[in-house]
């Protein structure tokens, strides 16, 4: 039963083809992607530059799971987190390995996460260096960046700043973590996995998002190249449908739950220095980078929707759902929207897509105390989901709807 609940719960929207303005804080993280610091955090993270985690400076030389670089590299990625107000957590499994995760609740829907990750483990392993700059330190200092970016605003979902450990040995970690959140039937909005992301040897820009068939992964995709276009990347993007296996967002297909892998074109232009010593940052083209990580926060922060209460950090909106309903849901033409005010306010009722834009907008002023209904006319949306958010002073309810095909 837990497949069916998830698809419904946790799905990522596919959004609507009307022009609407940016969402001014998604915008503004696109924005703020700093290809200075993603290289500061790649120094140190391919040993490039020392890093103290306590015992004075070293090198992080090799992230394979079998060199004690790889736990370095944990200790050091929990610091990066902290540095940026998380309280970082270990997730060990199979006595070896040590997932590193970063939690930032969201404001209304804390159940429902955004997975945001990348793998900090490397190859070769043995007696020589691995370094791994593009593959993954390219991934997970993106992830970094993320949680450096979001770490100011609200979002009305979870977002949960990832870093496997063993992707080498199997895809382990991630398995470890997505089977955990099965188990526990924890609702997944969706997760964007970004793995080996800066290197372009034609330079012809092009990027790869893999998705399938399985739970939102479609939608998910398709709110990606939603951000491409509507914040400005304009990158040359390739849908592989169905997309590969071999990096962590298979873990989340496997359990069913919707996820898509950001890459460089691993397919017809892959970096010749993939599992050597000689994976280094001198050979990642930084502006392709800078994009691909760009693509990667954007489509996080529209999963998890910017809540926009200008007094969310003061005065916490209070969450609800009682007292919103849509009727019939799923829509197809046109369904009413209900809703029960216990004292006379103003009320915005609205319809947003995934990139937290208002796409129609129901009714703005006082409402009465009691029992209201409104018509929502859904026949100019395309099919996918969407959200009703009620807001009134520091109350804000949200519905979640599916417009049919």
């Amino acid at each position: 039963m837990r497949l069916p609940l998830r698809a419904l719960v946790g799905l990522a929207f596919a959004v609507t083809a009307r022009v609407q303005a940016q969402h001014p804080v998604v915008q503004a993280l696109v924005d703020a992607v700093d290809i200075d610091s993603l290289v500061w955090d790649l120094e140190r993270l391919s040993g490039q530059e020392p890093v103290d985690v306590g015992a004075g400076d070293q090198l992080i030389l090799s992230r394979h799971k079998s060199n004690p670089g790889n736990a370095l590299a944990a200790d050091w990625l929990q610091q990066r987190l902290a540095a940026y107000g998380y309280t970082p957590v270990v997730q060990p499994f199979g006595g070896t390995g040590e997932n590193i995760l970063a939690v930032k609740p969201g404001a209304v829907h804390p159940e429902r996460k955004v997975v945001v990750c990348g793998h900090y483990d490397a190859m070769p392993g043995g007696p020589v260096n691995a370094p791994a700059a593009d593959d993954d330190g390219s991934g997970s200092c993106a992830v970094l960046e993320a949680a450096r970016l979001m770490a100011p605003y609200t979002f009305e979902n979870t977002i949960v700043f990832a870093l496997w450990d063993e992707e080498e040995q199997g895809l382990v970690g991630s398995h470890y973590y997505a089977g955990a959140a099965a188990a526990s039937d924890e609702p997944i909005v969706g997760a964007v996995n970004m793995d080996a992301i800066a290197y372009d040897g034609d330079g012809d820009g092009l990027l790869r998002i893999h998705a399938r068939n399985t739970g939102n992964s479609l939608a998910i995709k398709d709110t990606a190249l939603l951000v491409n276009s509507v914040y400005g990347l304009d990158l040359n993007i390739a849908v592989n449908n169905p997309g590969a296996t071999y990096s962590d967002h298979a873990s989340f297909w496997t359990e069913g739950y919707g996820a898509i892998l950001i890459i460089e074109d691993f397919d017809n232009d892959g970096n010749p220095h993939y599992h050597t010593p000689t994976d280094l940052l001198e050979h990642l083209d930084l502006a392709y980078w800078r994009s691909l990580t760009q693509l990667g926060v954007g489509t996080t922060a529209a999963l998890a929707i910017p809540y926009d209460n200008a007094t969310a950090v003061a005065h916490p909106a209070r969450p609800r759902s009682e007292g919103l309903e849509v009727h019939p849901n799923p829509v197809a033409g046109t369904s009413q929207v209900r809703c029960t005010l216990e004292s006379t306010a103003p009320v915005r009722l609205s319809v947003v897509d995934a990139v937290g834009r208002e796409v129609l907008l129901l009714h703005e002023g006082l409402l009465a105390r009691g029992r209201q209904a409104f018509d929502l006319d859904a026949r100019g949306l395309v099919p996918g989901a969407y959200v009703v958010r009620w807001a009134s002073g520091d109350e804000l309810r949200t519905v979640r709807i599916v417009r049919a095909p």
